[in-house]
């Protein structure tokens, strides 16, 4: 299985660096493109376009373009399927290449970060990494990388993941798709999802601070 796994990554090396993937990266959210694209290539251009949304992503690059994508090319609920399978995936590559290949370096050069990082996800780690993938803002790619590097639990990161990232995605592959022309009830879904995505960040936020304060407060008693 070793040299299937190093085989993949050569060719993907080989396709984003002899430049095949070059253009699509750079005309990723130009609909008219992608539409000529398409035609010319046939399953060929599918394929290249997911294997330039994984890059993209994995660098972190933001996801919503590649819902935005996915939601113009296969409508909004084959497109938020593909999109969430893209960015697990991306964020699985960076979780792995942390958690193998760039622990000891990280806590040597960032001992501070990690420390902070793995003192906040190590109680509920599955709510905390839910909210960070709920929030509009922050790196994912700094999440996926601190999160393989001090061991957040797997499965944990994997679930949390794919729910934090499905109304975000259902939004942008809606707007991919032409928000006008979708279904009612698919608009009603994406803006609950959202709605419920704030609540839920903010329940999460309240009880991590109440946790602090609460480790403050007997801190200071100990004293």
């Amino acid at each position: 299985m070793k040299w299937v796994k190093l085989a993949l990554v050569c060719v993907f090396a080989v396709l984003l660096f002899s430049g095949v993937l070059n253009p699509i990266l750079a005309h990723i959210s130009d609909k008219n493109w992608l539409s000529g694209y398409l035609t010319d290539k046939g399953y060929v251009g599918y394929s290249l376009i997911v294997l330039a949304s994984f890059a993209l992503v994995a660098a972190g690059g933001p996801k919503q373009v590649v819902a935005f994508v996915f939601g113009y090319v296969y409508g909004p609920i084959v497109g938020t399927i593909v999109t969430l399978l893209v960015c697990l995936v991306a964020a699985l590559a960076n979780y792995m290449v942390a958690r193998v290949l760039l622990t000891h370096t990280l806590a040597r050069f960032f001992p501070l970060r990690m420390n902070k990082f793995n003192q906040f996800a190590s109680r509920a780690p599955f709510m905390k990494i839910l909210m960070l993938r709920l929030l509009p803002v922050g790196s994912n790619l700094v999440t996926n990388i601190l999160s393989g590097s001090v061991c957040v639990p797997l499965w944990a990161f994997i679930t949390a993941s794919v729910i934090g990232y499905l109304p975000q995605t259902l939004i942008f592959a809606l707007v991919g798709h032409g928000i006008n022309g979708a279904d009612h009830a698919m608009i009603y879904i994406s803006i609950g999802l959202s709605l419920l995505s704030f609540i839920l960040t903010a329940l999460i936020y309240r009880d991590h601070l109440k946790y602090k304060l609460s480790t403050l407060q007997v801190e200071g008693k100990a004293s």
